[in-house]
């Protein structure tokens, strides 16, 4: 048998021939950087809800003849105050107008030309010192809607000045606080127990499994300030139990029904580690409200009252 020997060099010229089209594979650092942190997340989503606010604050139509006005001192503390604020994080683009036309005029324009889309949220009226200028709040939301949260918000103080009105124009949009990648559910989850008020099942189907792991691990995190003054009152609580193919606990949780905000956030434990409390995200439907309509079953959402003490 004969063998063929091939030169060195020309060995080297069939290995870098072989490898010159291929991509290197990444680096660990590499591959560690393709994963966004949360700082980063948070950074991109506050960038993207700003550029949104300043779309909105520029769609704004002010009345003919109005005029950019800087926000000067002398305008009073009512024009440099904005209306409700939303609980989730937000960010803001504020606008001065200024029109020589009378308060009643600038504001039957202004319902004339609302955004599409939006509705009237809140609004009053009154007098402010020391100029005793007449003056509107208004706050307009979307979507328009009772069912889910806005997220966008157009705030309208129109104040009657000497000589002048004064619009001040504040655009508000909400932004999601992101959470860690991995904060998730233990991959090898393979049941989920529930209970509840009058509620005890054990969900086993794969689909079902897999559908309740994907719905949670979606949750928001409950924000570094989302904190509220909130009453001492709460609610019914489903318990969730992830189990794996065993039975091994592999993560709690507790939901309070029918939905979780700021005041009653999800409690949530990986093994024996508390993770960050999670809430829902309030422009759709409630993790709590979904996992009844997947599983037929009814949590009653009447108030728990909290023993006091």
């Amino acid at each position: 048998m004969k063998r063929f020997l091939l030169p060195a060099s020309a060995l080297v010229l069939v290995v870098t021939a072989c490898g010159a089209g291929a991509k290197p594979a990444p680096r660990v650092t590499e591959i560690r950087a393709m994963v966004p942190t949360v700082r980063a997340l948070v950074v991109q989503r506050e960038r993207a809800a700003l550029r949104e606010a300043r779309k909105l604050e520029r769609e704004f139509v002010p009345p003919p003849g109005a005029r950019r006005d800087p926000a000067r001192r002398d305008h009073g503390g009512i024009l440099h105050r904005s209306g409700r604020r939303p609980v989730w994080e937000n960010v803001e683009a504020l606008r001065f107008w200024r029109v020589h036309e009378p308060l009643r005029s600038v504001v039957r324009f202004l319902k004339a030309h609302d955004p599409r889309g939006f509705g009237l949220l809140d609004s009053s009226y009154g007098i402010q010192r020391p100029q005793y200028a007449r003056y509107l709040m208004r706050t307009l939301a979307s979507p328009a809607s009772h069912v889910r949260e806005a997220s966008r918000y157009l705030d309208e103080t129109i104040a009657a000045l000497p000589g002048r009105t004064v619009i001040r124009v504040e655009a508000r949009v909400a932004w999601i606080y992101p959470r860690s990648p991995k904060e998730k559910v233990p991959s090898a989850t393979r049941k989920i127990v529930v209970r509840a008020p009058k509620v005890s099942l054990t969900v086993t189907n794969p689909a079902k499994v897999a559908q309740i792991v994907d719905w949670f691990d979606t949750l928001g995190v409950l924000p570094p300030e989302g904190m509220a003054v909130c009453a001492a009152v709460g609610r019914p609580d489903i318990t969730l139990s992830f189990r794996g193919a065993g039975g091994t606990v592999l993560a709690h949780a507790r939901v309070p029904a029918p939905s979780a905000g700021v005041c009653d956030p999800i409690r949530f434990r990986v093994g024996s580690r508390t993770k960050k409390p999670l809430i829902d995200d309030a422009l759709n439907e409630s993790f709590a409200r979904r996992l009844e309509r997947l599983l037929g079953i009814h949590i009653p959402s009447r108030p728990r009252l909290t023993p006091k003490g």
